[in-house]
């Protein structure tokens, strides 16, 4: 993978593992008590499928900065390896687990028009009114059956808009842990099928 440097609105510098494959890319994004790394394997599997893979470090994960928005500002994150690949040319799907799940969706709820797609394992939670302004695009929300992300995930997709898939996975296990666990070809499999339903059409304007 390539370790490019993305810059955000408040001047954040963003590191971030970059495979290019196809037209699609999606942007993974780790949870609070992971990194980048912990998404190299999983990115790895995408791009052998035929996808293009952004990974970034949240700012002041590794050599991530902090821009002036401070620590918890990483939807800015998000928005600018979204806007990256859109100018290399790719549509984009973003997939955040845990924490890095409520920063996809604050994302794409300020500019929904720049994504395909929203998937997020385990969401934090988010407001009901951030749900809300999800827009159109395609959104799976996946979650364990017995884990403390529940009831907050189940709230972001009974707020949210269509088309949406709520699946629930066996055991307890949140976030990247699912991957990590015994349901690894499960939750591989749910993702692989939602990206398939992805068209692939013009992004409006930025």
């Amino acid at each position: 993978m390539e370790d490019i440097i993305v810059t955000t609105n408040d001047g954040a510098r963003i590191e971030t593992y970059y495979l290019s494959q196809g037209t699609l890319a999606v942007v993974l994004c780790h949870g609070k008590a992971f990194n980048r790394d912990s998404f190299i394997e999983y990115g790895q599997t995408l791009a052998n499928a035929g996808y293009s893979v952004a990974i970034p470090n949240f700012r002041g994960y590794g050599q991530s900065t902090v821009g002036s928005l401070g620590s918890d500002a990483i939807e800015e994150d998000v928005a600018a390896v979204t806007l990256e690949l859109v100018h290399k040319g790719h549509k984009v799907v973003a997939l955040g687990a845990s924490r890095g799940g409520g920063a996809v969706l604050r994302a794409v709820s300020a500019s929904p028009s720049r994504y395909l797609g929203i998937v997020t394992w385990s969401t934090v939670s988010v407001d009901e009114s951030i749900a809300r302004s999800l827009g159109t695009i395609r959104k799976l929300f996946i979650v364990s059956a017995r884990e403390m992300m529940h009831d907050q995930t189940a709230f972001v997709y009974q707020h949210a808009p269509e088309p949406k898939i709520l699946k629930e996975i066996p055991g307890s296990r949140h976030a990247q842990n699912i991957w990590n666990g015994p349901e690894r070809e499960l939750i591989e499999s749910v993702v692989f099928e939602f990206l398939k339903t992805i068209p692939i059409y013009p992004v409006s304007s930025l």
